[in-house]
């Protein structure tokens, strides 16, 4: 059936913008065919909007340069509508680049009898970007009874010397690299005595420190 006239109704007419109503048993496709509405080209002006109610769907279709009639948008319709399903997948991702940074510690062996009056002399050798650690001393309980007591890494090792704790076993020198405490190395168990002493003699006796008596 071709366009009829009478059948566009104005709905809402104001500053040159109009709501139109055609209604027609013509289908949608038939009624947005090219040329169709082409009568109507006199009362139709650029951004009007047409309420199409067709016989199988009703569409708001807007009116472009030209007084030419788009497709617009499907309100209702008698069939199946036409639908499209869009999927997304979001990807996050992290690049991290690393080296491997080798770090070590070596305590140098305590060779010399450690005696209350004297010193434990610490000297170990590092590798790795170390620049500073720390030297103490642990008793048997593991309590630090000495230290700590910071030292310059030059050259790959460093040295600290600290005052003897007192007359007892078990002792461990510990030492590690203030910039990573992963770093660090502890020394065997070592002893402190006490230095030997002359013993004393009073009349026919000798007397030890605590002034006993030894031999009479």
């Amino acid at each position: 059936m071709p366009y009829i006239d009478t059948a566009l109704v104005p709905l809402v007419d104001n500053s040159g913008f109009t709501l139109w109503l055609y209604r027609t048993t013509d289908t949608r496709s038939v009624a947005l065919a090219t040329g169709y509405f082409d009568p109507a080209a006199p009362r139709l002006n650029t951004g009007d909007i047409i309420i199409l109610n067709a016989s199988d769907s009703i569409s708001i279709c807007p009116v472009r340069v030209g007084d030419e009639v788009a497709p617009g948008l499907v309100l209702d319709t008698a069939s199946a509508p036409f639908s499209v399903q869009v999927t997304a997948a979001q990807r996050f991702s992290i690049r991290v680049a690393a080296n491997a940074v080798a770090m070590t510690v070596v305590l140098a062996p305590i060779t010399a009898a450690i005696l209350t009056t004297g010193f434990v002399d610490a000297q170990a050798t590092l590798a790795g970007p170390v620049t500073q650690v720390a030297f103490s001393i642990s008793d048997a309980a593991g309590t630090t009874v000495r230290g700590p007591q910071l030292a310059t890494v030059t050259a790959g090792s460093a040295s600290a010397s600290l005052p003897a704790p007192a007359a007892g076993t078990g002792y461990r020198l510990r030492v590690q690299a203030t910039n990573d405490a992963a770093v660090a190395a502890v020394s065997p168990s070592f002893n402190v005595t006490l230095p030997d002493t002359l013993l004393l003699q009073a009349g026919g006796a000798l007397l030890i420190e605590d002034g006993g008596r030894l031999l009479t």
